[in-house]
C-alpha cells in the first residue's frame, strides 16, 4: 500500500511519529510518499535524505505535496501562477500513485493528512474500474475538530470521509467526533487504531550526566514537557502553576523540550511570575538525543486544554513515550489525552484550563513518592502493551480487508 501524508520525518509531530512507525513496522509493505520541501516556508527538509536513507522502508519525495501556505489570497497574474503551480503538485502526485498501481500492484492508498489531500477522493473514485484503487483516511482529531475558514461546516471534510472505504481514527474521541460528521452513513468503515509506542527505544535508564550538567538539573526534582510550543499544550498553565507550589519546592525545575510559535510568550510569563530561573528551555533536539531528555525528568506535565477554535489535542502520543520512559504524567482532560492517560493509573487527568488543578497534581506527585511509583510501574505496563508491531497488523489487515486481497503488493 501507499502512504501519502505531508507530515513525515524529518518533520516532527506526533502525526509523523505514528506514520513512522507503521512503515517500520510493516516488513516493506508501506511505500510513503512525502514532501521534500516545507509547506510553510518553502524551505528544504533538514536531513530527509539521511532518513530515507536509512528507512527500512521506501519514501518517495515529491517536492511539494500541497501549495505554500501565503499570508494573502493572490489576485491578477499572481493568482494565476498559484493555480497552476497547485495543477502541477496535484498532477506529478497522481501520476505517482497511478504508476505505483499500474506498475507495482498496490490496490490501496492511505491519505494521512484529510485537509491537504482530500481532492485525491474522487481521482481515485474515478479511477477505480481500471486500477482497482481502495481509499483509507487516517484521522487524529484536530483536522475536523478545528475550525476552518475554507471548510466552516467541515462539510468537504465529510464529503471525503464518506468517499473513503475505511477511516482510522487513533482515539475514542476522534472516533466520536468522525462518527459526528459523517453520521449513520459513514459509521460502519470508522475503525479505532489508538496510537503505540516503540518500546525498544523508549525505556528507562539513568539520567545522562551530561546532559543534567549542560541543563543544570543536578540534583533537582525535575518536570518536563516534550511537544511543540503551542497554545493548546499547557505549557503557560504549567508556569504559573510552578509559581504556585509550596516553597518547599523551590528546588525542583521545569524542562521545556520543543520549540514553535509559543516560546516567546512562555519565556515572557516566566520572567514575569519571577520563576525564570526555574524553567528551562531546551528548544527542539536531535531525534536521537529525544530520549535522553525524557530521562531526565521525574513527572511529566502536558495539561492540554480544548481552545475556542476547537483545536486540542487528538490523542498525546508523548505520554506515552514518557510511560514508556518510566516517568507518570499529568495531562488535561480535553480531547483524546484521557484515553493516553487514565487517572490514577498511567498518571493524573487535570483541567488544563485551571492553575490550580495542574498546581494540586504537581505537588501531589512531587510529595508523594509512593503515589509516583506506583503510576510509574502502571506507566510502564500500559506503554508495554502499546507497542507498534500490535497497531501496524491491526492497520494491515484493515487495508487487506478493504482491497479484498490476502496481502498488499509492492
Amino acid at each position: 500500500m501507499v502512504l501519502v501524508t505531508n507530515n513525515f520525518p524529518p518533520v516532527r509531530g506526533g502525526s509523523a511519529v505514528v506514520y513512522a512507525n507503521l512503515a517500520r513496522c510493516a516488513g516493506g509493505r508501506i511505500v510513503v510518499v512525502a514532501p521534500r520541501i516545507g509547506y510553510a516556508d518553502g524551505l528544504p527538509f533538514i536531513g530527509w535524505r539521511e532518513h530515507d536513507r536509512h528507512a527500512p522502508y521506501r519514501v518517495i519525495r515529491l517536492p511539494l505535496l500541497r501549495t505554500r501556505l501565503l499570508e494573502q489570497v493572490p489576485r491578477g497574474l499572481a493568482r494565476l501562477t498559484f493555480l497552476l503551480g497547485d495543477a502541477v503538485i496535484r498532477l506529478r502526485l497522481a501520476a505517482v500513485l497511478m504508476w505505483l498501481a499500474a506498475a507495482h500492484g498496490v490496490r490501496t492508498v492511505c491519505i494521512g493528512e484529510l485537509s491537504a489531500s482530500g481532492w485525491l477522493l474522487p481521482l481515485l473514485r474515478l479511477t477505480r474500474p481500471i486500477l482497482h484503487l481502495r481509499v483509507v483516511i487516517y484521522v487524529h482529531g484536530e483536522e475536523i475538530t478545528t475550525a476552518d475558514a475554507y471548510d466552516p461546516s467541515h462539510a468537504i471534510a465529510r464529503r471525503s470521509l464518506l468517499a473513503s472505504d475505511a477511516v482510522v481514527v487513533v482515539s475514542r474521541f476522534t472516533e466520536a467526533a468522525v462518527r459526528g460528521l459523517v453520521g449513520r452513513a459513514g459509521a460502519d468503515r470508522v475503525c479505532l487504531i489508538e496510537n503505540g509506542v516503540d518500546g525498544t527505544r523508549f525505556h528507562p535508564a539513568r539520567k545522562s550526566p551530561e546532559l543534567l550538567a549542560l541543563y543544570g538539573l543536578e540534583g533537582s526534582f525535575v518536570f518536563i514537557s516534550v511537544c511543540r510550543l503551542l497554545e493548546k499544550k499547557g505549557i503557560d498553565n504549567t508556569i504559573r502553576a510552578l509559581a504556585r507550589l509550596p516553597a518547599a519546592s523551590a528546588g525542583c525545575r521545569y524542562l521545556i523540550v520543543g520549540g514553535g510559535p509559543y516560546r516567546a510568550r512562555l519565556e515572557a510569563l516566566a520572567a514575569e511570575l519571577g520563576v525564570q530561573e526555574r524553567v528551562v528551555f531546551a528548544g527542539q533536539v536531535a531525534d536521537d538525543e529525544l530520549v535522553d531528555h525524557y530521562r531526565l525528568g521525574d513527572v511529566f506535565v502536558m495539561p492540554n486544554r480544548a481552545l475556542p477554535n476547537g483545536d486540542t489535542e487528538g490523542f498525546g502520543l508523548v505520554f506515552l513515550e514518557a510511560n514508556a520512559c518510566g516517568l507518570p504524567a499529568i495531562a488535561g482532560r480535553d480531547g483524546g489525552s484521557p484515553h493516553a492517560v487514565q487517572d490514577g493509573v498511567n498518571g493524573l487527568l487535570v483541567d488544563g484550563a485551571s492553575v490550580d488543578a495542574i498546581a494540586a497534581a504537581m505537588t501531589r506527585l512531587l510529595e508523594d513518592g509512593a503515589l509516583r511509583d506506583r503510576l510509574r510501574e502502571l506507566g510502564l505496563e500500559v506503554a508495554a502493551k502499546a507497542g507498534w508491531g500490535m497497531k501496524t497488523q491491526r492497520f494491515l489487515n484493515l487495508c487487506d480487508q478493504t482491497s479484498g486481497k490476502e496481502g498488499l503488493l509492492f
